[in-house]
């Protein structure tokens, strides 16, 4: 990370320059929800400790992959079936990618342009590779170097890595959480730049300050994210692709906020696409964090979800369980936001969201749905928040 004008810092100029997270509240779509705005705070807690990793431990002579998003770190909805990673890069450098590349649904890679929230303004993708074109040994293993120029009698893989060259991402796509394996990736810079160094104190001083505005310009982006989501009816979702900031390129997303009160639930509706190698649909709060994923059925995918004899599926947004298979749990909640991906599909439903009476839901879905009992929900549950455990994480 480059280095900008600063002054040695302090403590109590520290404490002065995150006192303005507080800004961060003018992004958030309720502010006079109580029970939100603890949540927002909590939220402002949880994006500093976010921010430290990308911010104060990255350095691209020497980078090295690190999870931004996980079930602890659950802001801007991230996927539960995804596992993210990242580090930071130079346009102009030589990089390998190694690793294994484990059974997992699929394994991408993405090279960005702009950082959230550590950059003024984030950058849209640059450059994707799907790990299952890459060459792998007899056990699994690859090696790809990303660099300007095909580097000089190297006839393995390589992948151009362009100029404006700022991060690579990695999304790791989970469809059966207990028997599927994660990869296991290093990264490694092949140009001679010089090794780590003991940061300068001007440099220390600057990410700190780059640091304590990490909440507001992820905010900015996210939390705000909600609120546009008001301009449309609630109860409706539109479709989107995050294009512009590195969204996952041939994925679509369907999103809108949801709402119901005590003694009624939603009803998604929605086909499924002819093709597609994936699919799913989450919960988020209305600060956009995705609801507790490992102890709550708060979302769903392709290999989890119950399609109906017709083929299409639905599932049942509540705050209580309805003894459905493909309940999407809300966790008490009656207002957030729902959010639902087709990747590499050969069409892009959108769903639609039915409020119901709880006592006449079955009256609303095929007859034939299951009854899900609470035996049966405790071990499914079990089953989830095992298999959840057994991702990598960290």
């Amino acid at each position: 990370m480059s280095t900008g004008p600063a002054v040695p810092m302090e403590w109590e100029r520290y404490i002065e320059l995150i006192a303005g997270i507080d800004r961060s509240l003018q992004h958030v779509i309720d502010p006079a929800d109580p029970w939100l705005k603890q949540e927002a705070i909590q939220q402002m807690a949880m994006s500093l400790s976010q921010g430290y990793a990308p911010i104060m431990a990255q350095d691209s002579r020497v980078p090295g992959f690190y999870t931004f998003l996980n079930p602890v770190i659950k802001s801007a909805a991230p996927n539960p079936d995804y596992m993210y990673r990242s580090t930071f890069v130079e346009g102009g450098g030589t990089y390998r990618l190694s690793g294994w590349r484990g059974t997992t649904l699929f394994l991408h890679i993405g090279i960005g342009s702009g950082y959230i929230g550590v950059d003024d303004k984030p950058g849209p993708s640059v450059g994707h590779i799907d790990a299952d074109t890459l060459t792998l040994d007899d056990q699994g293993r690859f090696s790809v170097i990303l660099s300007a120029e095909r580097p000089g009698g190297h006839d393995g893989d390589w992948y151009p890595l362009p100029a404006n060259a700022r991060t690579i991402g990695i999304r790791e796509a989970s469809y059966d959480w207990e028997n599927e394996v994660d990869s296991r990736i290093a990264i490694e810079r092949l140009d001679d730049v010089g090794g780590f160094t003991r940061p300068t104190m001007d440099e220390i001083a600057y990410r700190l300050e780059r640091l304590a505005g990490f909440p507001e310009r992820y905010a900015q982006l996210f939390v705000h994210f909600v609120k546009t989501l008001s301009q449309h009816p609630v109860n409706q979702v539109v479709l989107n692709t995050w294009s512009d900031i590195g969204g996952l390129a041939e994925q679509t997303y369907y999103e809108g906020l949801f709402e119901f009160s005590e003694g009624e639930a939603l009803i998604l509706e929605t086909e499924v696409p002819e093709r597609v190698r994936y699919w799913a649909v989450l919960l988020a709060d209305q600060l956009f964090n995705t609801i507790d994923w490992e102890k709550c059925q708060s979302s769903l995918n392709g290999f989890q979800a119950r399609l109906d004899g017709d083929g299409k599926f639905r599932a049942v947004i509540a705050a209580e369980d309805p003894g459905v298979p493909n309940w999407l749990d809300t966790a008490g909640r009656f207002k957030g936001v729902v959010q639902g991906r087709w990747y590499q599909a050969s069409s892009a439903p959108t769903p639609t969201l039915k409020r119901v009476k709880l006592s006449d839901l079955r009256d609303h879905l095929p007859a034939d749905t299951p009854h899900i009992d609470r035996a049966a929900r405790r071990e499914s549950l079990l089953a989830r928040f095992r298999g959840a455990q057994f991702r990598r994480k960290w």
